[in-house]
């Protein structure tokens, strides 16, 4: 079931990946044409950045699923057995730990713009552009443990399995 929970993400988080890429590039498309003749919406920047952070924040959360993200792990390519295992989970707890944190905070930032109402564009308010960082936050320290779990989510490293 945690199989497929993880590919209906992914098909999800591939989906809007390129949505919000080749939308920011009509965007940005039609930005151009707006400015050389002069006119357009003034809240396309603002769509632009949100869009951009957006953008950011899914990408990272590819590179989590495959384990492509930045990772301070040189410990755990050296080591092997029993303690390239365990390095490998305290990597991953570490990892976990620091989403956990950054999904918290990015939460309470969140609720914080939401009683201010301030606005990002076009009405929309800026806490709505924001809720992406505490779900991406949360995303991927669940990933980082799923590593742990399930090691066939971890390109790299393989934890042994017990029968």
């Amino acid at each position: 079931m945690l199989h497929k929970l993880d590919d209906a993400l992914a098909r999800v988080e591939n989906a809007l990946l390129a949505f919000l890429g080749l939308g920011l590039l009509a965007v940005a498309a039609a930005q151009l044409i707006f400015r050389m003749t002069g006119g357009g919406p003034v809240w396309l920047d603002a769509l632009m950045r949100t869009a951009t952070l957006w953008l950011a924040l899914l990408g990272a959360l590819v590179a989590t699923r495959e384990g492509r993200q930045l990772r301070i792990d040189a410990l755990v390519r050296k080591l092997e057995g029993v303690w390239g295992t365990a390095a490998a989970v305290v990597v991953g707890l570490f990892t976990a730990t620091i989403c956990a944190f950054l999904a918290y905070s990015s939460y309470t930032l969140t609720v914080m713009e939401r009683e201010g109402g301030a606005m990002v564009f076009a009405g929309i308010p800026n806490w709505w552009a924001m809720a992406a960082l505490p779900i991406v936050f949360t995303l991927m320290g669940l990933r980082a443990l799923g590593q742990i779990v399930r090691p066939s989510l971890s390109p790299e490293h393989t934890l042994p399995e017990h029968t």
